[in-house]
């Protein structure tokens, strides 16, 4: 079997509706079963990881630069395996994905075919149901408290 490291960035966006949070995210259209992710991808040769996440912003959703405003100090790094590819074709594959975290008043998204199916805004109780892996959640509630929202109900 192959062995790859990929190196990814994103950005996980928010949004305020009569003062609460709404996050963005994204039905994957490349993963085998249903997956709600932030908008993420690759690093190009030369990028920085900043850089890559905000181009990978404006290819998956129409989301600039200028419609967006990147929350200072908030960085998270995730890191986690998968295998790619057809039995003797098979790759291992490391990746390591860097977030930052923007509010934007815009909401109107375009999203890429390539990338995403359907793209939702959500409060923070269901965008935590929505994000299937423990370290995503973890990321998501730590934007959260980020950007001044507030944490879900532990009842909920």
């Amino acid at each position: 079997m192959k062995h790859r490291r990929d190196i990814s960035a994103g950005v996980i966006v928010f949004h305020r509706v009569d003062g609460a949070c709404r996050f963005l995210l994204l039905r994957s259209s490349q993963t085998k079963r249903p997956l709600w992710e932030f908008p993420k991808g690759a690093v190009d040769l030369g990028e920085t990881l900043f850089d890559a996440a905000l181009r990978e912003l404006r290819e998956e959703t129409g989301l600039r630069p200028e419609d967006v405003e990147i929350v200072r100090g908030f960085e998270r790094r995730e890191a986690y395996r998968f295998t790619a590819g057809e039995e003797s074709a098979r790759t291992a594959i490391r990746k390591q994905v860097t977030y930052y975290l923007a509010r934007s008043d815009r909401t109107e998204i375009t999203l890429s075919p390539v990338e995403a199916t359907r793209f939702t805004w959500l409060p923070l109780d269901e965008a935590l149901r929505k994000v299937r892996y423990k370290a995503r959640r973890q990321i998501l509630l730590e934007a959260a408290a980020a950007a001044g929202c507030s944490a879900p109900d532990p009842g909920s």
